[in-house]
């Protein structure tokens, strides 16, 4: 029974057909227990899934349960690494055990120096001074959802959960849809000095959010607001 509707589900999203609230969860289910059973099935899922998930129904689905958001978040909370880069690739040994794997897959045993500066140079293009990011939150995020309920808005889970893995951001919360049309594009806002704003889009409507930080500073929240607007919508 699960075989032939999970059959069912890949098709439609094979065929750029619309998959409901049941069939999306159903098939985010399947991804997640692929993941926990067997990395070869899921490495293969993710290639022939993932792009076309993020392209339709705007759900970031990673490879590894850390990151590339995982990898900037570390490299932000460690500004020593910007002033010790030099020539050649960088051990894997200067990363923690839980990004190696990642790491590894991508990049091999060795980081690519010159993919790693890339990245820095996109932070510091960014916020012109890496300390100058509200602290990392004390405690566990808090998730706030329409009614409760994660899963009324088909990608947006997904959406809070990568943004969650910004230790600046202490809390997410659905705010109100906007009403007239979907927006032309997804951002992120300034608001106020402990505050961002964000639009996520998915097929059917724009949500408006806020995403609250760990302090209230007008420079570090501007700062904050210019990094994640490069890394999820450059």
């Amino acid at each position: 029974m699960l075989v032939e509707l999970m059959r069912h589900i890949l098709r439609k999203l094979e065929y750029g057909k619309n998959l409901n609230t049941d069939e999306y969860q159903i098939l985010l289910e399947y991804a997640d227990r692929l993941k926990s059973t067997s990395i070869e099935s899921y490495a293969l899922f993710h290639e022939k899934y993932a792009g076309i998930l993020y392209q339709e129904y705007s759900t970031f689905l990673p490879l590894f349960d850390r990151g590339i958001d995982d990898l900037i978040d570390y490299l932000l909370s460690r500004p020593e690494l910007f002033a010790n880069l030099g020539d050649g690739p960088l051990p894997l040994q200067l990363f923690p055990a839980e990004l190696r794997a990642y790491l590894h897959y991508t990049y091999g045993s060795d980081l690519d120096r010159q993919y790693l500066q890339s990245i820095l140079r996109m932070i510091k293009a960014s916020v012109s001074i890496t300390e100058e990011l509200p602290s990392p939150r004390n405690n566990e995020i808090v998730y706030k959802y329409e009614d409760s309920n994660p899963y009324k808005e088909i990608g947006l889970k997904k959406h809070f959960d990568r943004l969650a893995r910004y230790s600046f951001i202490s809390r997410l919360q659905t705010y109100r849809y906007l009403t007239r049309a979907k927006a032309q594009e997804d951002r992120i806002e300034y608001l106020k000095p402990d505050r961002l704003g964000g639009i996520f889009t998915n097929k059917e409507k724009s949500i408006y959010y806020y995403i609250f930080l760990s302090e209230a500073d007008s420079k570090k929240a501007q700062n904050a607001c210019r990094l994640l607007n490069i890394v999820f919508y450059a």
